[in-house]
Protein backbone atom coordinates (compact mmCIF):
# COMPACT_ATOMS: atom_id res chain seq x y z
CA UNK A 1 0.00 0.00 0.00
CA UNK A 2 1.26 3.46 -0.84
CA UNK A 3 1.80 5.60 2.19
CA UNK A 4 0.61 9.15 2.42
CA UNK A 5 2.98 12.01 2.99
CA UNK A 6 3.06 14.12 6.15
CA UNK A 7 4.17 17.70 6.64
CA UNK A 8 5.64 18.54 10.04
CA UNK A 9 5.54 22.24 10.71
CA UNK A 10 4.73 24.52 12.90
CA UNK A 11 -16.14 31.84 11.35
CA UNK A 12 -20.01 31.91 15.15
CA UNK A 13 -22.73 29.36 14.94
CA UNK A 14 -21.99 26.40 17.22
CA UNK A 15 -23.94 23.45 15.95
CA UNK A 16 -22.91 21.01 18.65
CA UNK A 17 -20.21 21.00 21.30
CA UNK A 18 -20.46 17.81 23.26
CA UNK A 19 -21.25 15.03 20.81
CA UNK A 20 -18.96 15.89 17.92
CA UNK A 21 -19.57 15.79 14.22
CA UNK A 22 -20.81 19.33 13.84
CA UNK A 23 -19.05 22.22 12.20
CA UNK A 24 -18.78 25.65 13.70
CA UNK A 25 -19.07 28.37 11.15
CA UNK A 26 -20.42 31.78 10.29
CA UNK A 27 -23.45 33.21 12.08
CA UNK A 28 -25.53 33.76 8.93
CA UNK A 29 -26.94 30.93 6.84
CA UNK A 30 -28.45 30.57 3.39
CA UNK A 31 -31.84 30.36 5.12
CA UNK A 32 -31.58 34.09 5.83
CA UNK A 33 -31.98 35.17 2.20
CA UNK A 34 -28.54 35.96 0.84
CA UNK A 35 -29.18 36.79 -2.84
CA UNK A 36 -31.71 38.72 -4.91
CA UNK A 37 -34.06 37.48 -7.60
CA UNK A 38 -32.34 39.71 -10.17
CA UNK A 39 -29.00 38.18 -9.29
CA UNK A 40 -30.41 34.66 -9.56
CA UNK A 41 -31.80 35.57 -12.99
CA UNK A 42 -28.32 36.60 -14.13
CA UNK A 43 -26.97 33.37 -12.69
CA UNK A 44 -29.62 31.38 -14.56
CA UNK A 45 -28.54 32.96 -17.83
CA UNK A 46 -24.91 32.15 -17.05
CA UNK A 47 -25.81 28.58 -16.15
CA UNK A 48 -27.85 27.95 -19.29
CA UNK A 49 -25.13 29.31 -21.57
CA UNK A 50 -22.05 27.84 -19.94
CA UNK A 51 -22.94 25.14 -17.38
CA UNK A 52 -26.06 23.30 -18.44
CA UNK A 53 -24.39 21.44 -21.30
CA UNK A 54 -22.45 19.37 -18.74
CA UNK A 55 -24.50 19.57 -15.55
CA UNK A 56 -27.82 19.28 -17.33
CA UNK A 57 -27.30 15.59 -18.02
CA UNK A 58 -25.06 15.25 -21.06
CA UNK A 59 -22.04 14.52 -18.88
CA UNK A 60 -22.93 11.60 -16.56
CA UNK A 61 -19.85 12.15 -14.38
CA UNK A 62 -20.62 15.82 -13.71
CA UNK A 63 -21.46 16.43 -10.06
CA UNK A 64 -24.97 17.67 -9.25
CA UNK A 65 -24.89 21.40 -8.59
CA UNK A 66 -28.39 21.81 -7.18
CA UNK A 67 -30.77 19.74 -5.10
CA UNK A 68 -30.30 17.47 -2.10
CA UNK A 69 -27.13 15.71 -3.26
CA UNK A 70 -25.50 19.06 -3.93
CA UNK A 71 -26.49 20.34 -0.48
CA UNK A 72 -25.19 17.25 1.31
CA UNK A 73 -21.84 17.58 -0.44
CA UNK A 74 -21.29 21.19 0.67
CA UNK A 75 -23.43 21.77 3.79
CA UNK A 76 -22.11 22.77 7.23
CA UNK A 77 -19.47 24.93 5.58
CA UNK A 78 -19.42 28.48 4.32
CA UNK A 79 -20.07 29.31 0.70
CA UNK A 80 -16.40 30.23 0.26
CA UNK A 81 -15.13 26.69 -0.58
CA UNK A 82 -17.92 26.29 -3.14
CA UNK A 83 -16.98 29.60 -4.74
CA UNK A 84 -13.29 28.69 -4.76
CA UNK A 85 -14.06 25.30 -6.30
CA UNK A 86 -16.11 26.87 -9.06
CA UNK A 87 -13.52 29.55 -9.78
CA UNK A 88 -10.67 27.05 -10.03
CA UNK A 89 -12.42 24.04 -11.59
CA UNK A 90 -15.24 25.36 -13.74
CA UNK A 91 -15.90 25.18 -16.61
CA UNK A 92 -14.15 21.89 -17.14
CA UNK A 93 -12.70 22.85 -20.51
CA UNK A 94 -11.35 26.22 -19.31
CA UNK A 95 -11.31 26.55 -15.49
CA UNK A 96 -11.51 30.06 -14.11
CA UNK A 97 -12.23 31.71 -17.45
CA UNK A 98 -14.94 33.99 -16.05
CA UNK A 99 -14.92 36.95 -13.70
CA UNK A 100 -15.63 36.24 -10.03
CA UNK A 101 -19.05 37.89 -10.25
CA UNK A 102 -20.10 35.30 -12.86
CA UNK A 103 -19.57 32.46 -10.37
CA UNK A 104 -21.25 34.34 -7.53
CA UNK A 105 -24.33 34.88 -9.68
CA UNK A 106 -24.41 31.18 -10.59
CA UNK A 107 -24.31 30.29 -6.89
CA UNK A 108 -27.30 32.60 -6.37
CA UNK A 109 -29.20 30.70 -9.06
CA UNK A 110 -28.28 27.35 -7.53
CA UNK A 111 -29.56 28.52 -4.15
CA UNK A 112 -32.82 29.64 -5.73
CA UNK A 113 -33.30 26.36 -7.61
CA UNK A 114 -32.52 24.36 -4.47
CA UNK A 115 -35.31 26.12 -2.59
CA UNK A 116 -33.63 28.87 -0.56
CA UNK A 117 -35.53 32.15 -0.45
CA UNK A 118 -34.23 35.39 -1.88
CA UNK A 119 -33.24 38.38 0.23
CA UNK A 120 -32.90 42.12 -0.17
CA UNK A 121 -29.15 42.25 -0.86
CA UNK A 122 -27.03 40.61 -3.52
CA UNK A 123 -24.55 37.91 -2.61
CA UNK A 124 -20.92 39.01 -2.98
CA UNK A 125 -17.64 37.14 -2.97
CA UNK A 126 -16.74 38.93 0.27
CA UNK A 127 -19.95 37.57 1.86
CA UNK A 128 -19.24 33.97 0.91
CA UNK A 129 -16.97 33.20 3.87
CA UNK A 130 -19.56 34.53 6.33
CA UNK A 131 -22.57 32.54 5.14
CA UNK A 132 -23.11 28.92 6.16
CA UNK A 133 -24.65 26.51 3.67
CA UNK A 134 -27.15 24.37 5.57
CA UNK A 135 -30.01 22.13 4.56
CA UNK A 136 -33.46 23.59 4.04
CA UNK A 137 -34.43 22.34 7.51
CA UNK A 138 -31.43 23.95 9.17
CA UNK A 139 -28.01 22.91 10.51
CA UNK A 140 -27.40 19.22 11.07
CA UNK A 141 -24.51 16.96 12.11
CA UNK A 142 -21.89 16.39 9.46
CA UNK A 143 -22.68 13.30 7.39
CA UNK A 144 -20.64 10.16 7.89
CA UNK A 145 -17.71 10.00 5.47
CA UNK A 146 -17.36 13.79 5.33
CA UNK A 147 -13.77 14.92 4.79
CA UNK A 148 -12.92 17.27 7.65
CA UNK A 149 -10.13 19.32 9.20
CA UNK A 150 -9.65 19.90 12.91
CA UNK A 151 -7.00 20.39 15.60
CA UNK A 152 -6.36 18.80 18.98
CA UNK A 153 -3.88 17.04 21.22
CA UNK A 154 -2.33 13.78 20.05
CA UNK A 155 -2.86 11.39 22.97
CA UNK A 156 -2.17 7.66 23.46
CA UNK A 157 -5.25 5.49 23.83
CA UNK A 158 -5.87 1.94 24.94
CA UNK A 159 -4.12 -1.03 23.34
CA UNK A 160 -1.68 1.04 21.33
CA UNK A 161 -4.37 3.18 19.73
CA UNK A 162 -4.15 6.95 19.41
CA UNK A 163 -6.75 9.62 19.98
CA UNK A 164 -7.12 13.32 19.28
CA UNK A 165 -8.31 14.96 22.46
CA UNK A 166 -9.44 18.49 23.30
CA UNK A 167 -10.92 18.88 19.86
CA UNK A 168 -13.05 21.97 19.36
CA UNK A 169 -14.76 22.22 16.01
CA UNK A 170 -14.67 20.36 12.74
CA UNK A 171 -14.50 22.11 9.39
CA UNK A 172 -15.17 20.52 6.03
CA UNK A 173 -12.23 20.40 3.64
CA UNK A 174 -11.87 19.45 0.00
CA UNK A 175 -8.13 18.63 0.06
CA UNK A 176 -7.47 15.67 2.31
CA UNK A 177 -3.88 14.61 1.71
CA UNK A 178 -2.04 17.92 1.81
CA UNK A 179 -2.31 21.32 3.43
CA UNK A 180 -1.14 24.89 2.90
CA UNK A 181 0.38 27.64 5.07
CA UNK A 182 -2.94 29.47 5.41
CA UNK A 183 -4.65 26.37 6.79
CA UNK A 184 -1.83 25.73 9.24
CA UNK A 185 -1.89 29.32 10.48
CA UNK A 186 -5.65 29.14 11.02
CA UNK A 187 -5.38 25.77 12.75
CA UNK A 188 -2.64 27.01 15.08
CA UNK A 189 -5.04 29.71 16.28
CA UNK A 190 -8.03 27.38 16.43
CA UNK A 191 -9.43 27.11 19.98
CA UNK A 192 -9.32 23.69 21.58
CA UNK A 193 -12.42 22.06 23.04
CA UNK A 194 -13.67 18.98 24.85
CA UNK A 195 -14.27 16.36 22.17
CA UNK A 196 -12.20 13.19 21.71
CA UNK A 197 -11.83 11.32 18.43
CA UNK A 198 -10.39 7.89 17.79
CA UNK A 199 -7.71 8.05 15.11
CA UNK A 200 -7.32 5.43 12.42
CA UNK A 201 -4.77 4.92 9.62
CA UNK A 202 -1.84 6.62 11.32
CA UNK A 203 0.24 3.63 10.27
CA UNK A 204 -0.10 4.55 6.59
CA UNK A 205 1.13 8.12 7.05
CA UNK A 206 4.58 8.21 5.50
CA UNK A 207 7.48 8.93 7.89
CA UNK A 208 5.16 9.69 10.78
CA UNK A 209 5.80 8.27 14.24
CA UNK A 210 3.04 9.24 16.66
CA UNK A 211 5.32 8.66 19.64
CA UNK A 212 7.38 11.63 18.44
CA UNK A 213 4.33 13.88 18.73
CA UNK A 214 2.71 12.71 21.94
CA UNK A 215 1.07 15.70 23.61
CA UNK A 216 1.63 18.00 20.64
CA UNK A 217 -1.06 20.17 19.12
CA UNK A 218 -1.76 18.68 15.69
CA UNK A 219 -3.82 19.58 12.68
CA UNK A 220 -5.62 16.49 11.39
CA UNK A 221 -7.49 15.94 8.17
CA UNK A 222 -9.51 12.80 7.73
CA UNK A 223 -12.78 11.08 7.03
CA UNK A 224 -15.29 11.57 9.83
CA UNK A 225 -17.58 8.82 11.04
CA UNK A 226 -19.80 8.48 14.10
CA UNK A 227 -19.39 5.03 15.63
CA UNK A 228 -21.10 3.33 18.57
CA UNK A 229 -17.86 3.68 20.51
CA UNK A 230 -17.60 7.37 19.65
CA UNK A 231 -16.53 9.62 16.79
CA UNK A 232 -13.64 8.53 14.58
CA UNK A 233 -11.28 10.13 12.10
CA UNK A 234 -9.60 8.03 9.44
CA UNK A 235 -6.52 10.20 9.03
CA UNK A 236 -5.42 11.37 5.60
CA UNK A 237 -3.00 14.09 6.73
CA UNK A 238 -1.47 15.15 10.05
CA UNK A 239 0.75 18.17 10.77
CA UNK A 240 2.29 19.47 13.96
CA UNK A 241 1.16 22.90 15.06
CA UNK A 242 2.89 23.23 18.44
CA UNK A 243 5.03 21.12 20.75
CA UNK A 244 2.58 21.69 23.60
CA UNK A 245 -1.18 21.35 23.76
CA UNK A 246 -2.96 23.15 26.57
CA UNK A 247 -6.76 23.41 26.50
Amino acid sequence: MLKRSVILCVPALVLLAALGGFAQGPGKTVLDGVYTSAQAARGHANYVEHCEKCHGGSEPDASPIMGDEFVDRWREDSLAPLLTFMKTKMPGDSPGKFEEAFYVDVISYLLEETGYREGSSELTAADAGNILLVGRDGPKPLPNQALVLTAGCLTPGANGAWTLTNVGRLSRTKEGDHTNPEELKASAARPLGTQTFQLRNLDIIDKFNPDDHKGHKMQVKGVYSQQTAGPRLSVTSIEMLASTCTP
